[in-house]
């Protein structure tokens, strides 16, 4: 062992035995990152991420995702329905959250944090394939490994205007040792408007695949420590770290990002299935996590849920969110993330049916007939709306709207 990576061992060894702060996820595992060829993980030197990972390390519930909520009921949310819809100890499946209510856009700036040696670099190619891999399996897109899941209608993109106003591509690059080995707090100073953004930040995400510090609904959303944290090396699609080579660590936590648990939350719970376990009744209870890539494993009596992107199954083996997971999902972001789903300037969920009163979704002619009705001064009657009040400042929204290119 040279001098150079003895010293970073001990420096890691005296890092890693302190509790977690108040925005960490979890007391640390020992695990320290001096290159792509010297890893040191619970107190052995690893001279290759696939050497890492088939010494079973990441077999763990900790060090595979160190997510944990801290069990603090958020208050209630803005209208249609109640932010009690999708809370901490309860969802409630609604109409209203489908998928068919419309597309939610949602801006990403992805934060690179390499160390002074370059280790942790990731390309703008490799960003853009994890945003790919991201609509996949959000949008269950045909010939896709996410095929088979539900099609959320969340769509991500890399930011084109930064909190500024200014030309972006959506990727910052930072180069810090501490920041790269997940010390300090790092996103006070990098974070974008987390009101606005998902923020992404990858580095050695403190020796897991990836954590978000808690669910929104424990009141973190809007905070500059709302994040999603992923080890780089599973980053994107042909990431170095096989079999988290796919890009689905980045799909898991943003599950929790959303406001999913894990499906083996609370084991073999009884009770009712909203309000217990992972609070969603179409993902079979277990009692642990699968890892690897099984045919097949039975837990709790019932088929365990291997193929679902909140399981610890291999990446290869994920393939799907169910229709609940996404009503739970859509609920999360429209209570307690209103602002985040937008075009590329922040502008508004790109959806008609966010603004609009109950009763449907109206189109351009719809609007048309309004203003020819408004121009006339007849009441707004004259466009037989069923219910609700529909007034000049939603035609301006939804001509907005329109205008950015949404549906």
């Amino acid at each position: 062992m040279t001098i150079q990576a003895a010293l970073a061992f001990a420096l890691a060894a005296c890092a890693s035995s302190a509790l977690a702060t108040d925005d960490s996820p979890l007391a640390r595992p020992s695990f320290h990152v001096v290159d792509d060829n010297t890893i040191y993980a619970n107190g052995q030197l690893y001279n290759s991420w696939q050497a890492l990972a088939d010494s079973g390390y990441f077999d763990t519930e900790q060090t595979h995702c160190l997510t944990q909520a801290s069990m603090i009921d958020a208050q209630q949310g803005p209208a249609r329905g109640a932010a009690s819809d999708c809370s901490y100890n309860n969802t409630n499946i609604e109409t209203q959250y489908d998928p068919s209510a419309g597309l939610f856009r949602i801006p990403v700036v992805v934060h690179v944090i390499q160390n002074n040696a370059g280790t942790g670099f990731i390309s703008e190619s490799r960003v853009q394939s994890q945003i790919d891999v991201l609509n996949e399996d959000f949008q269950a897109i045909a010939g896709s490994n996410g095929a088979n899941g539900t099609d959320s209608q969340f769509e991500f993109f890399l930011a084109t205007e930064d909190p500024s106003g200014s030309p972006t591509n959506g990727i910052t690059y930072t180069t810090s040792n501490s920041w790269f080995n997940d010390n300090g707090s790092y996103w006070n100073t990098l974070a974008w408007d987390t009101n606005r953004y998902l923020n992404i930040y990858t580095n050695s995400a403190s020796g897991a695949l990836g954590y978000v510090p808690d669910l929104p609904q424990g009141g973190i959303a809007g905070s500059n420590s709302d994040r999603v944290v992923v080890l780089y090396s599973s980053f994107g699609r042909n990431a170095p770290l096989v079999p988290y080579h796919l890009g689905r660590t980045t799909t898991h936590e943003l599950g929790h990002y959303f406001g999913l648990y894990h499906t083996f939350n609370g084991g073999c719970a009884g009770g009712s299935c909203y309000n217990s376990g992972d609070r969603i009744c179409d993902t079979n209870n277990e009692s642990t996590p699968t890892f690897g890539c099984p045919g097949s494993r039975s837990s709790c009596g019932l088929q365990a849920p291997k193929d679902n992107y909140m399981d610890y199954s291999d990446d290869i083996c994920m393939e799907m969110f169910t229709p609940e997971q996404s009503n739970r999902m859509r609920c999360t972001l429209e209570h307690y993330r209103p602002n985040l789903a937008s075009d590329a300037t922040g502008g508004g969920a790109c959806s008609p049916a966010d603004f609009l009163p109950p009763f449907g979704v109206l189109d351009f002619s719809d609007v048309t007939a309004f203003l020819i009705a408004f121009s006339g001064g007849a009441p707004q009657a004259d466009l037989a709306l069923p219910a609700g009040v529909f007034d000049f400042s939603d035609v301006v929204a939804f001509l907005g709207l329109f205008a950015a290119g949404c549906p």
